[in-house]
């Protein structure tokens, strides 16, 4: 019940937000209008020609999504996020809506795979792109670790959702019906994207450079280093799995249980079910140790789908499934927020298009390898040579998992930030930026840090010991000595000599911003623009009435 608190209040914290909060129920519309969109054409490829169509059906809507998303995703570091995102729901309405008149216009199936094509690439360029919005809309570390949650948790009610209305559509119509209703929600989602827009000067800056090198930077930040490749690893290994296991629920419905074309979009649902559970989980992780977490995960999305082999029953399957769709929920929060911590935010959607470009990759090969899999062993053996793949990855990547816990904290300095008060309404990336161009600056007692009349060329902030603030003007003298107290912006805001003398009464510690990053990050922001305003303003006509 703690953790379930926990988790309502951090999922609570992200709606409260109405930019997070617009972000996420678009996602959600995305995600719903994607696996309503699964379940159909799994239906449709199988009808046409059984489990090697859907296999094939697989590769043709993530193979074009592998090879074109992690290119089209460096649009979205170029161009302002939340309109990338617009467009690409834009343009996922449309070819579902193109899927849908395709099935009723023509009776051949050629038409609805090159439209799955299109879909698939959306769906992949959606994820990176909100995935590298979220750090530009959430306020903290922890707001960042719950918006992380609150979409797990909106992708699995959406992933049960989805494929229910998808089952309840596809037995009662057919699969035409389906795409269209897809196409409803995603332009649901694409009229939530016009409404979203993310302040601060992350958000100003563009991709350096251009041509190859632009496009392939992504692939670079992730394979370069250690830390990124082993988790983008792994999480392509389990989108690999993903892929092989959204044959095997064809295969399971029609073959193992022996049940209807409803019980495909009920398998997947308890995906979704098991995914709602997980994701209270996930929501109240604590942020600084999420390696093992992700390791431990992936165990538990492999397990289940193995022991589906020995109990062919439908309500153990659905069990099963519900558990994969729990480990899931931890999966994606662990996972991509240490990719957001890790990447440069200047690259991050390029990166995290690469991922979703291996990923999707894993998801394809998967689909195609599948089903020569229960060729060759029946579909009980390849439940459970699919299953054993990730545990047995996480058996040798368990030491390296707890390394990573250990390097992937947030700096210190970023926390220091945190306690800035005018800097408060400031996104989590913003906020790295500030503290990326902190500068230490050391003082003994008794010497000062600014001087009354100096030109202002830097804004500080106190880290330990104690500062007295002179202005000498009207005698007045106060003390600053809470981490977080700051100085200087008055110079800096309003183009004037320094007001005070601020020395210090015991050896301090305190980080300089300079005059140039401390503007970008305060005139980028209107709230913090405000905030830095009403400051300067209260203490000038403090300062002219003592």
């Amino acid at each position: 019940m703690s953790r379930a608190r926990q988790a309502a209040a951090a999922l609570a914290a992200v709606f409260g937000s109405p930019q997070l909060r617009r972000a996420e129920l678009a996602w959600g519309g995305s995600i719903a209008a994607e696996w309503a969109h699964f379940v159909a054409l799994g239906v449709f490829a199988y009808e046409q020609g059984g489990a090697v169509a859907v296999g094939i059906a697989g590769v043709i809507r993530m193979l074009p999504a592998a090879l074109v998303g992690p290119f089209a995703a460096a649009a979205g570091d170029r161009w302002r996020r939340e309109r990338f995102l617009l467009v690409v729901s834009a343009v996922g309405a449309a070819a579902l809506a193109g899927s849908s008149l395709a099935f009723y216009a023509t009776e051949g199936p050629v038409a609805v795979y090159v439209l799955a094509a299109a879909v698939g690439v959306t769906t992949t360029l959606f994820r990176p792109a909100l995935q590298a919005l979220l750090p530009s809309l959430a306020r903290t570390p922890s707001e960042l670790v719950a918006a992380n949650g609150a979409t797990s948790t909106i992708e699995s009610f959406a992933t049960l959702v989805g494929p229910v209305v998808a089952g309840v559509v596809v037995a009662f119509v057919d699969p035409g019906a389906v795409f269209a209703v897809g196409a409803v929600a995603l332009v649901g989602s694409t009229l939530l994207l016009a409404r979203v827009r993310v302040e601060g000067p992350s958000q100003r800056a563009r991709a350096a450079g251009g041509g190859l090198g632009e496009l392939l930077a992504g692939f670079s930040v992730l394979l370069r280093a250690r830390d990124p490749r082993l988790i983008t690893s792994l999480m392509v290994a389990q989108a690999f799995v993903r892929g092989c296991l959204n044959v095997l629920i064809v295969v399971v419905a029609f073959e193992v249980l022996d049940a209807g074309e409803g019980m495909v979009g009920y398998l997947t649902a308890a995906l979704g079910v098991g995914g709602l559970l997980g994701a209270f989980g996930a929501a109240t992780l604590a942020g600084r140790r999420l390696a093992v977490p992700l390791g431990i995960s992936l165990v538990f999305w492999g397990l289940p789908i193995a022991l589906v082999a020995p109990v062919p029953d439908a309500l153990a399957a659905l069990l099963l499934l519900a558990v994969v769709g729990a480990a899931n929920s931890v999966e994606d929060v662990a996972g991509f927020t240490l990719l957001q911590r890790i990447v440069p935010d200047a690259a991050l959607t390029r990166a995290l298009g690469a991922f979703w470009g291996f990923a999707m990759g894993g998801v394809a090969l998967g689909s195609l390898v599948a089903p020569l899999v229960v060729e060759g062993v029946g579909a009980r053996g390849a439940l459970i040579v699919v299953g054993a793949l990730l545990p047995a990855l996480i058996a040798v990547s368990w030491r390296r998992l707890r390394e990573i816990d250990s390097a992937t904290a947030p700096a210190p300095e970023l926390e220091l930030v945190q306690g800035v008060e005018l800097f408060a309404p400031l996104s989590v990336a913003a906020k790295e930026h500030v503290a990326r161009a902190l500068v230490p600056v050391d003082v003994r007692a008794g010497d000062a840090v600014v001087r009354a009349g100096e030109p202002g060329d830097r804004f500080y902030v106190l880290a330990s010991g104690e500062l007295e603030v002179e202005a000498e003007a009207q005698g007045r003298r106060t003390r600053l000595d809470r981490p977080g107290d700051y100085l200087g912006e008055i110079a800096l805001l309003r183009s004037i000599p320094r007001t005070a003398t601020v020395t210090a009464l015991t050896d301090a510690r305190l980080y300089a911003l300079e005059r140039e990053d401390f503007l970008a990050a305060v005139t980028g922001h209107s709230a913090v623009s405000a905030a830095a305003d009403a400051v300067v303003e209260r203490r000038l006509a403090r300062a002219a009435t003592e």
